[in-house]
């Protein structure tokens, strides 16, 4: 892509509202607000629901999107209802609970194309791998960067984190790890917002990818660069120079295949895939499940089977993380498929905005699915 000073200065002018609003996030609400707006009775956890991960109700103002309340954004203290102290005394008190903090990445190339085209337009160019505008700047729409803007709100969210003190009061002091989706925008994005914190661990994760299929934007390059005789193999829908090792040298890009073989739980009962995130994981840790992508199809993800994927990406966070704070950098659509994996309303979040999620895992057993 090629950036242009016009592209610049269009950034350096919406950084000051983007700075704004985070201003505003960090605003602590009032007693009287917290009190309206629930009650210690209210949190809790519907035991009548069908989901294996359980969320207590009322923590969150992102509960109520069906209500259209809120709009997306940063909302103050991060949409929390209650206090964040009181929000780690409930993650402390429920055995086997995460507090799991939704990052979207900031705006990318596509966010700004469709912006600018409108659907209409931007619906002609989605499934391409490149756009080139009327003043002949040309922008790369596979596997999308970060555009001026999408990185200055990455910066204004680490700002926030670490030099407002958010971090510390969003984890309470508890280790914090962070687990990143393997494409361009997110992996940006994280470089940036997630600067200088104290997290234990970094993990690139295929099943935190944005809904698969038919858009390019939403296709990743493969870890290794397509050279020599894998040149081929390796590239994808659309061709690229460098893979995501060479791109992006700070992360380790590991690779876990599932395992594929038989398995007979305690009942006796065998299983001989890995199709049900209910089970348990045959992966060997957070990675991509190959080199290249095998998941970007020219048919677009149903959000059934998105919405199984965040259950596999759940089951995985409780095998191979022991953190009970967790920092997720993803998407808007896979956001809204881990709230709908845990019974919670489906809310579409703006760039680089912070969603907090308080699950709890039940035992499979007690759980009609």
């Amino acid at each position: 892509m090629k950036r242009t000073g016009g592209m610049a200065a269009a950034a350096l002018l919406l950084v000051a509202m983007v700075l704004v609003t985070f201003v505003h996030a960090a605003r602590p609400l009032d007693r009287s607000t917290i009190d309206k707006a629930v009650t210690q009775g209210s949190i809790s956890i519907d035991k009548h629901d069908k989901h294996p991960y359980h969320t207590p109700t009322g923590l969150f103002i992102q509960e109520r999107a069906s209500k259209q309340l809120p709009g997306p954004g940063q909302h103050f203290s991060f949409g929390a209802l209650v206090t964040w102290e009181r929000i780690h005394q409930i993650l402390d008190s429920l055995p086997d609970a995460k507090l799991v903090l939704l990052i979207r990445h900031g705006q990318a190339v596509s966010n700004y194309l469709s912006d600018v085209l409108g659907p209409d337009d931007w619906f002609k160019w989605e499934t391409k791998c490149g756009y080139t505008d009327a003043n002949g700047t040309s922008w790369g729409i596979f596997d999308a960067d970060l555009t001026d803007m999408g990185q200055a709100e990455a910066d204004a969210l680490n700002s926030m984190l670490k030099d407002g003190s958010w971090f510390n009061t969003l984890t309470a002091g508890k280790p914090a790890r962070a687990v990143v989706s393997p494409l361009s925008r997110c992996l940006e994005t994280a470089t940036i917002a997630l600067k200088d914190l104290p997290l234990v661990e970094y993990n690139i994760e295929e099943n935190v990818r944005e809904t698969l299929g038919e858009d390019t934007c939403d296709a990743r390059r493969a870890a290794s660069d397509p050279t020599g005789d894998d040149k081929a193999h390796l590239q994808g829908v659309c061709k690229f120079e460098m893979g995501l090792r060479s791109k992006f040298p700070q992360f380790l890009f590991n690779i876990t295949p599932p395992h594929r073989y038989m398995v007979e739980d305690a009942a006796g009962n065998v299983n001989g895939g890995d199709d049900d995130p209910t089970g348990p994981s045959r992966r060997e840790g957070f990675g991509l499940l190959a080199d290249k992508d095998t998941l970007w199809t020219e048919e677009r993800e149903t959000q059934g089977h998105q919405t199984k994927r965040a259950l596999s990406f759940l089951r995985d966070l409780w095998t191979f993380a022991p953190e009970k704070v967790v920092f997720v950098v993803t998407h808007s659509g896979f956001t809204r498929s881990v709230l709908l994996a845990v019974g919670r309303e489906p809310y579409r979040p703006q760039n680089t905005e912070l969603v907090p999620l308080l699950v709890q895992r039940v035992q499979l057993s007690s759980v009609a699915l």
